[in-house]
């Protein structure tokens, strides 16, 4: 109380220099001491938890100087959320939540950020008006609408909840039920774009926060997300308009998040969209398609054709990791491990993965790029490196990379046959063929 007071009257005595800074806190030299002293008051009310005395000094502050400072705003909503809960009148909690609601767009006007301003208020009566599904759906397909990619990321997994929500509270029908996938399809695109830019800044507190707002949306979406579910959606609205290519774009982004590439409705939506209206987006799903129907020379080419296209790194990684698939599937090993090497330089992060693609491009060449009497298979020892190092970068291919290694291990000559092929442990052997790297000898 003593500190109360104390500022109280240092504002009071200092009050008759605001005259000289007129509107600095409000529109008159009144508003900016009113400004101060009640600003004064409900912080200090605010650090003790005080909530309900808290209120008052806040509510004048809020009106005297509404752009004072966006903790006005920040701590305005905490002090009404305590109150709303605090309270066991109905109608004094309608009151409090009214204000919540309005202090949001306030605070829009005073320092902008309209769709998060929206996205706030739409979480908020999810959480203190349940029952208003619609109006909290329309709010968060507005904010999303107005702030796109850009919008926080912790809106993006609610609104897809908000749409699930919307549609059951209706009983939606199987076509309304598109609604729910044209949610999920912009939660999950937005997501991926601010994942790539948390890793490409390398904050991983952000990139395991993002991450686990993808786990939720795919929680959301996984009861629906079948094949056999997600077609009968989509396939009357295609037939219908089979060169509408905003239509086509959301098919196939569909599809493909959940793995249905390989079905009709996949194949002739991808077509479709890829000659209307090319892109990098569209040559990709080309490759994908193709990949799935086991014609690997076209998807390279498709793979290729992106990444042409394409201008950050880790997508074109990721389009140079398929495309090394691709030309490895098609037993096209060189130029395989050319494009898994780019992908590894633009990508560190996914160099295990391609060195266990290598090292299995190596072991199958075993045979084939043994010495001239067939008993030397030096493939067999960079097999054994390549695995090794995969193992060391990246527990997620720990497994493959051990299974490979053993595989090398069984290929490795004998101690006793060594002498017959003139070599000992641990001398330096190249290895020619396709391969052309040096390794050193091993023996069983």
């Amino acid at each position: 109380m003593k500190r109360i007071v104390s500022v109280l009257m240092f504002v009071a005595l200092s009050s008759f220099a605001l005259n000289t800074f007129a509107q600095k806190y409000g529109n008159t030299p009144e508003d900016s001491v009113n400004c101060l002293i009640n600003n004064s008051l409900y912080q200090e009310f605010y650090q003790q938890k005080n909530y309900k005395d808290a209120y008052k000094p806040w509510k004048a502050a809020i009106k005297d100087c509404p752009q004072y400072h966006i903790n006005l705003y920040i701590r305005g909503a905490v002090i009404l959320k305590q109150l709303i809960v605090a309270s066991s009148d109905a109608t004094e909690q309608s009151k409090y939540i009214d204000e919540l609601i309005s202090l949001y767009d306030k605070r829009a006007a005073a320092f902008g950020d309209e769709a998060n301003n929206i996205a706030r208020k739409a979480k908020d009566i999810s959480d203190f008006l349940p029952n208003e599904k619609e109006r909290v759906y329309n709010l968060y397909k507005e904010a999303v609408e107005k702030g796109g990619k850009d919008l926080d990321d912790q809106y993006k997994p609610l609104y897809l909840k908000a749409t699930f929500e919307y549609l059951h509270s209706i009983n939606a029908s199987e076509e309304q039920m598109s609604l729910l996938f044209d949610s999920y399809d912009y939660a999950a695109d937005a997501l991926e774009h601010s994942l790539r830019l948390a890793k490409t800044a390398g904050d991983e507190k952000t990139q395991q926060k993002i991450e686990s707002y993808i786990a939720m949306i795919e929680q959301v979406i996984e009861p629906f997300a079948t094949c056999d579910k997600i077609e009968p959606i989509f396939r009357p609205k295609y037939d219908k308009n089979p060169q509408d290519i905003d239509l086509l774009k959301k098919i196939t982004t569909t599809l493909e998040r959940k793995s249905c590439v390989s079905s009709e409705l996949f194949f002739l939506a991808t077509e479709s969209l890829h000659r209307l209206e090319p892109s990098a987006k569209s040559a990709v799903m080309m490759g994908k398609m193709l990949y799935g129907k086991e014609k690997f020379k076209e998807s390279a080419d498709y793979f290729k054709e992106a990444i042409e296209q394409l201008d950050d790194d880790f997508s074109k990684a990721e389009n140079y990791y398929l495309m090394g698939l691709s030309l490895m599937q098609a037993n096209q090993y060189s130029a395989a491990r050319a494009a898994f090497n780019e992908a590894s330089k633009l990508d560190p992060q996914r160099e295990g993965k391609c060195l266990v693609a290598i090292a299995q491009m190596y072991l199958s060449s075993a045979a084939s790029c043994a010495s001239h009497d067939g008993k030397i298979r030096g493939a067999a020892w960079v097999a054994y490196d390549k695995a090794a190092r995969a193992k060391s970068l990246d527990i997620e291919v720990a497994d493959q990379a051990e299974r490979i290694m053993s595989a090398a291990r069984s290929q490795w000559p004998t101690q006793e046959g060594a002498f017959f092929y003139s070599i000992t442990n641990g001398q330096s052997f190249s290895v020619g063929c396709w391969i052309n790297e040096s390794t050193v000898v091993r023996l069983r």
